[in-house]
């Protein structure tokens, strides 16, 4: 017990840095989940085939939008080092090369998503849902190259600190989705009735105004393009990729297994994958929350690591791991007991109310898990290991959480509940797993190694290799 004290109190220090730098970017992040809630609730008056169709629209443009993201998950981690290291011109060339990645990346997965919006017809989809689905992924796909130019923007004041810029814009951005949700779903005002489509568009101008809004702000922060050169920096790029290839891999995999079994549930039937859109809306609500604690995670490791501050980094990761953990303690408790009001908010019927607070239930199971599994993501990440959370992921969601799915899912028949049993046992996977790469990785770093790397790349990123 003594020995538990003692390490509250060498954490202690680092929970108030950590809160000040997260509580911007769990706003800014619940400001996104808040849009996404928005949609649900605009289409709801709609009946469950809407809701069933935003859905597997949604579940299909996550798994694209996860890989562009993941492709920028280097930046905030080479900008966080070099803003330790005092180097601001590195971090004007990170800025550039990042919105070179955002870009490089938009058009191929903008693509993907009018291909995958054309094969929904042959994926077994409940018949009532594929129009629908089809006509939100054709329009919301759009957004992707609007948010990735965002996030690119984002991570890199993330890793100087400045957090709220992308937080009041965020927020701002919900006034955007709301106005035009109200216009277009069901037609007011003169406007045409579009819809799930509708929604869709609300999507695509709020995150058009997202984007103009903190590439402006970029540019009067004095992120200026010219400072670092508007050319393309193959070297830079290519450490850049290093990055985030892993982590785009991670997030494809943790997203796409979610994404996966909301295609599952719509072959079940409208019912059941409204009842799964409903519970995932307010499970990702709750996320948002560690999700944001991870992203302080990683700049207040990286800005230590630049500083050579290697105890200190290893504080903070712990740090942002163990406020994440609380909160999501807190959080399950709360699912359990205030289910009722929770699922008052939506417009459902009897049966899939019914079906959604079973699902519930097996979400505040895994509050815990998912708390974990993303805090020491973020930890890991501000070492520059990227790798060990995509092959947790792997492991955890797809060699485990799916095939239990599955299992009490269609075997066991258990439906929709049985699925929700595999998601929370492969979040479990996950978080055990990422505890014991953390612990590894952050009690085996060389000093000498880092500085090593750190001078071989003018102060860049180091790599998951160099901290074996």
């Amino acid at each position: 017990m003594s020995s538990v004290r003692s390490a509250l109190s060498r954490l202690r220090p680092e929970l108030t840095p950590t809160l000040s730098l997260a509580w911007p970017v769990i706003l800014g992040h619940l400001g996104v989940m808040l849009m996404s809630l928005v949609d649900t609730l605009a289409v709801g008056q709609l009946g469950r085939a809407a809701i069933g169709a935003v859905s597997v629209g949604s579940a299909v443009y996550y798994v694209a939008f996860a890989a562009g993201l993941g492709m920028l998950l280097g930046v905030d981690h080479v900008a966080a080092v070099a803003y330790g290291a005092g180097d601001r011109r590195e971090i004007a060339h990170t800025y550039v090369q990042g919105l070179y990645v955002a870009a490089g990346a938009s058009l191929p997965l903008m693509a993907a998503l009018f291909w995958a919006a054309s094969r929904l017809p042959g994926l077994g989809i409940d018949p009532a849902l594929v129009p629908g689905a089809q006509a939100f992924l054709r329009v919301v796909a759009l957004s992707i190259g609007p948010v990735l130019l965002f996030n690119a923007a984002r991570q890199t004041l993330q890793a100087l600190g400045d957090t709220r810029a992308a937080m009041v814009i965020l927020l701002a951005a919900n006034g955007v989705n709301f106005a035009v949700n109200q216009l277009l779903v069901t037609g007011r005002w003169g406007a045409p009735a579009l819809g799930v489509a509708g929604s869709a568009w609300a999507t695509v101008l709020s995150r058009v105004f997202m984007m103009l809004a903190l590439l402006g702000y970029a540019a009067r922060k004095g992120l200026r393009l010219r400072d670092a050169g508007l050319g393309p920096d193959p070297a830079r790029l290519q450490r850049l990729l290093k990055l985030g290839l892993p982590a785009s891999v991670q997030l494809v995999l943790e997203g796409g297994v979610f994404s996966v079994s909301s295609l599952l549930m719509a072959r079940i039937g409208a019912g059941p994958a409204a009842a799964h859109q409903v519970v995932l809306q307010i499970a990702s609500f709750t996320f948002m929350v560690p999700l944001g604690l991870s992203a302080a995670g990683t700049v207040r490791v990286g800005q230590s690591l630049g500083r050579g501050a290697l105890v200190e980094s290893r504080r903070a990761g712990w740090a942002a791991v163990l406020l994440g953990a609380t909160f999501m303690l807190a959080s399950g408790l709360t699912l359990l007991l205030a289910w009722r009001p929770l699922l008052g908010l939506f417009s459902l019927d009897p049966e899939v109310l019914t079906l959604a607070h079973a699902l519930l239930f097996c979400a505040a199971l895994f509050q815990l898990f998912d708390g974990l599994q993303v805090t020491l993501s973020g930890a890991l990440r501000g070492l520059g290991d990227t790798l060990s959370p995509m092959v947790a992921n792997l492991i955890g969601h797809w060699l485990i959480g799916l095939p239990v799915g599955c299992l009490f899912a269609f075997v066991l028949r258990r439906g929709a509940v049985g699925m929700w049993i595999g998601l929370a046992t492969g979040l479990a996977a996950v978080a055990l797993g990422l505890i014991g790469f953390w612990h590894r990785r952050s009690r085996t770093l060389s000093l000498e190694r880092i500085f090593d790397t750190s001078s071989a790349h003018g102060h860049s990123a180091t790599h998951p290799t160099d901290l074996h």
